[in-house]
């Protein structure tokens, strides 16, 4: 069995971006024959080119969570991590992740990304240990981006990426959580995440604000589903989660459409569910905040 597999999407970014991306793979610190390469192409118009050392699979176009889950069935090793084709790793902060994978072998190991390189390669600031994913969705907030942190494959089971929908991270990850017996939060950055305006999440015509806003809902109904399916620790989690998607769902709403209208009609939505108002609860001091700021708008509806 491979060390790890690392799960590379691809579909019509700039060929010199995913030279960089498998780059900055090759150059990691950990043997050849430890490590595979699996590069899913989705459909792209100019395929992508082979690669020493990497496994090329094209498909015809479904989507990144196609594309995922057909890595994901491919990946021959203990632990995944996934890559977006324009993104790359930076390898003295990521070596400092495989050092943690290796020595402490944790079911889900999770860090932070950077939109810049620094100047100046920092160490490890800190780890964070939970016993178990139920605990951090219960005490934490969190990024969902299935890039931020590496698994342990066999703690999927049959858990797969929702396939036709925007926000899949948001549906992935927590489900994932609740399945990690043992959670390690890294304190460093070493995912370089590039902002593109050709990117799904940086697209702004009204149709795509539109089809965000209703898989963000139906993101969110999932898992308040999920939740009420279960019970204690495990639901408490759940409903955290939920309060904060809620939470971004009422703000993207607003920062994607900037129409008092259109963010009205977004609490109706989320009010018709039970959604709207938010709970008043110590999350955060920021979600707190928030709730009661938006929990004024009642009175327009």
């Amino acid at each position: 069995m491979k060390r790890i597999s690392f799960i590379i999407t691809y579909f019509n970014e700039p060929q010199e971006l995913l030279r960089e991306c498998i780059d900055s793979v090759l150059s990691l610190p950990i043997p050849v024959e430890e490590r595979e390469i699996l590069l899913i192409d989705d459909g792209s118009i100019v395929p992508a080119p082979e690669f020493d050392g990497v496994t090329v699979v094209s498909q015809d176009n479904q989507g990144l969570s196609a594309a995922r889950n057909r890595g994901v069935e491919m990946a021959q090793g203990e632990y995944i991590q996934f890559l977006d084709a324009d993104d790359f790793l930076l390898t003295a902060a990521y070596q400092q992740v495989l050092e943690l994978q290796l020595t402490r072998r944790p079911d889900m190991l999770m860090f932070d990304f950077t939109h810049s390189i620094p100047k100046k390669e920092s160490g490890l600031k800190g780890i964070k240990q939970f016993c178990g994913g139920v605990e951090f969705l219960r005490t934490c907030n969190m990024r969902s981006s299935a890039c931020c942190y590496m698994f342990r494959k066999s703690i999927l089971g049959d858990l797969r990426f929702h396939l036709g929908i925007v926000h899949e991270d948001e549906l992935f990850t927590p489900q994932l959580l609740l399945k990690a017996k043992s959670v390690l939060v890294a304190e460093t950055s070493p995912y370089y995440y590039r902002i593109r305006t050709a990117t799904i999440t940086h697209q702004q015509g009204e149709a795509h604000i539109q089809k965000r806003m209703r898989d963000m809902l139906f993101v969110i109904r999932e898992l308040d589903r999920m939740a009420k399916a279960t019970q204690g620790k495990e639901q408490e989690g759940l409903g955290r989660r939920v309060c904060q998607l809620t939470m971004d769902y009422i703000y993207n709403c607003w920062k994607l459409t900037h129409s008092f209208r259109e963010t009205m009609t977004c609490l109706r939505s989320l009010r018709k569910y039970g959604f709207f108002p938010l709970p008043l609860r110590c999350y955060t001091i920021e979600y707190l905040f928030f709730a009661l700021i938006a929990n004024t708008l009642c009175v327009f509806l």
